[in-house]
């Protein structure tokens, strides 16, 4: 397929491809609850003539599209999305699928129902117009990314491929790598007491602000192309409801932004060093990298460590160069290569051993906002990006 035949495709079909990314949006899926999109997902590709559409027993909905002998081709994005938080500070409702000059408003509409739908549409029209696949194409759409990357862990245990292009927006940039993200609590446990007494009890909220000191202090590892490590406290609850008594727990939660060669266990041992200076005697203190047993639509219960590894593909690496120029040629413009500043699935893809690279329409500025809106144009870019890379993509270092 040459450029001009990709756009026309992409154009032609922009009008269903709007209409499926509005009814996304329209479609509440908060982690654990993605049933309504998953539905949405799964008749679509099955509409589009998909060779094979399953659900898998953790909800994720994973469409192929046959192609040639050489390893699989992955598309992946999630369907789940932060909450809206207060719908009065939206300038349209976060529910509402609104087109505005042009632009898509809503919660997801860019993290990433609108990528979503964008990679949907371009595996079924891969198949309508006969593309040249060189192995069969992936359209993973996996649940719980949000909070744990759930959808994708349960993914690799079964689903293999050659290489994967992770669809989180990058603003039509390729992206070829992101720092990892450690969720961590530092739990103190102290002597509760009536608060009229408070020199009998052992308070945790003194440990915590005397760590949180330190923490601002903390020598923070950098790196040439991702910047500094960063940590961020971001949730405090104790084991108490009574403004009448001193805690005899406090739970810290920390959002740490790791790089490429940070492990979790270096982390770890960072900060548990740092509390430790902050404990006086008769409290004890501890951090960990979190679990949580998370519920999905399916009814299954999965315990998971809540760590997102970071990744790097070197600028000069096969599938880098190679997307990039799909791009350049599909889209007609130069497509700058970058890193995001958030993380995604594609380092625990990359972790599998799947080389990886990130592509996906919208601003990732207005991801997590009450200001997040996707251009319908963006959209149309976005699948003649991914007909593009579903065209050209192939494992060349087999």
């Amino acid at each position: 397929m040459t450029q001009p035949d990709l756009i026309a495709i992409a154009q032609a079909h922009q009008t269903d491809l709007i209409d499926f990314a509005r009814r996304l949006v329209q479609t509440p899926s908060l982690p654990g609850q993605e049933a309504g999109v998953a539905r949405l997902v799964q008749a679509e590709m099955e509409r589009l003539g998909y060779d094979q559409v399953t659900v898998d027993a953790v909800g994720n909905v994973v469409g192929i599209v046959r192609g040639g002998p050489a390893p699989a081709l992955m598309f992946n994005g999630h369907m789940d999305h932060v909450d809206p938080g207060d719908a009065a500070g939206w300038a349209h409702p976060p529910y509402s699928g609104e087109i505005v000059d042009g632009e898509l408003w809503g919660r997801a509409s860019v993290d990433m129902k609108g990528p979503l739908a964008a990679m949907v549409y371009a595996g079924g029209l891969a198949r309508q117009y006969r593309l040249p696949l060189a192995g069969d194409l992936v359209v993973a759409s996996v649940v719980w990314e949000e909070m744990a990357g759930l959808g994708t862990h349960a993914l690799l245990e079964y689903q293999r491929a050659g290489l994967a292009v992770v669809g989180e927006s990058s603003d039509g940039r390729l992206m070829r790598g992101h720092r990892g993200r450690v969720e961590l609590v530092a739990r103190v446990t102290g002597r509760s007491v009536h608060a009229s007494m408070p020199e009998l009890g052992i308070n945790p909220h003194y440990v915590l602000a005397g760590f949180l000191t330190r923490l601002q202090s903390l020598p923070m590892q950098s790196h040439p192309v991702f910047g500094r490590a960063s940590v961020a406290p971001t949730r405090y609850v104790t084991d108490q409801t009574s403004t009448n008594v001193t805690p005899g727990e406090a739970r810290l939660t920390l959002d740490w932004r790791n790089l490429p060669g940070q492990t979790p266990d270096e982390i770890v041992r960072t900060l548990q060093a740092a509390l430790d200076e902050s404990l006086p005697a008769g409290a004890q203190g501890q951090v960990g990298v979190a679990v949580n047993n998370l519920g999905t639509y399916t009814g299954r219960s999965v315990a998971i460590t809540l760590a997102f590894p970071p990744f790097e593909l070197p600028a000069d690496h096969w599938l880098v160069t190679g997307a990039q120029q799909a791009l350049s040629r599909a889209l007609a413009r130069p497509v700058p290569v970058s890193v995001w500043r958030f993380a995604t699935d594609g380092g625990q893809i990359m972790a599998a051993g799947i080389p990886t690279v990130g592509f996906g329409p919208g601003d990732p500025t207005l991801v997590h906002t009450n200001r997040e809106r996707i251009g319908t144009a963006a959209l149309v870019e976005g699948l003649t990006g991914y007909l593009a890379l579903a065209a050209n993509l192939v494992r060349s270092d087999l």
